[in-house]
């Protein structure tokens, strides 16, 4: 077998003993094993995003980093659906909002459909860090993916989205559609939105 072939998520399941072992002490060793791992790699996941926010703003804290993330994707994002889709309060989003704002990153407008609901898109400024980020590779945890095979990343992403559609029904109060999307128009409009930022009139979140 080559360096190319071998699955670093088999090797990985192959060093933990109980993995293979359908029995309940095997299941429960599985278990820890899977539990550790997740906690190392959330730990590794905080400290990629802290640096990754420095290098697009030495004040850009990691949930700003993520609020980018959020609306590059989306082309725009009303703010509850930002805070939906990052599984934080929507207090915390108007919060950051502002921080976002103050270092040029990030400019709120008011929704075509609804003047009340906010729109946030990325300024010129907050777009070009992200491409900044993406062209340097992104994260080191993303580059040491760029080793695994196609098959074991797909694998890895079906093992997470299995674990995530297994997690805990969303809140009573949640926003079903923000949370699958992005709360505003179709994939197309937001392109749109994208592309012609200045025609959104500039409002402070409160």
């Amino acid at each position: 077998m080559t360096d190319e072939d071998r699955s670093p998520v088999g090797d990985a399941a192959g060093d933990s003993p109980g993995v293979a072992d359908g029995t309940a002490d095997g299941i429960a060793a599985g278990i820890a094993a899977v539990e550790e791992q997740m906690t190392a790699l959330a730990a590794r996941i905080r400290a990629t995003t802290r640096e990754a926010a420095s290098r697009i703003h030495p004040e850009l804290p990691p949930i700003g980093y993520k609020m980018l993330r959020v609306i590059r994707r989306c082309g725009a994002a009303h703010a509850s659906a930002v805070a939906d889709q990052l599984g934080v309060d929507r207090s915390v989003v108007s919060r950051q909002l502002r921080q976002l704002q103050d270092l040029g990153l990030v400019e709120v407008g008011a929704d075509a459909q609804d003047g009340r609901v906010r729109v946030l898109a990325l300024t010129p400024a907050g777009r070009a860090g992200i491409e900044a980020d993406d062209a340097a590779g992104g994260s080191r945890l993303i580059r040491g993916l760029g080793g695994w095979t196609r098959a074991d990343l797909d694998a890895f992403a079906g093992y997470l989205a299995r674990l995530n559609a297994g997690g805990d029904a969303l809140p009573a109060d949640a926003d079903a559609d923000a949370v699958r999307g992005c709360g505003v128009a179709e994939d197309g409009d937001r392109a749109a939105a994208e592309r012609a930022p200045a025609d959104r009139t500039p409002a402070h979140a409160s």
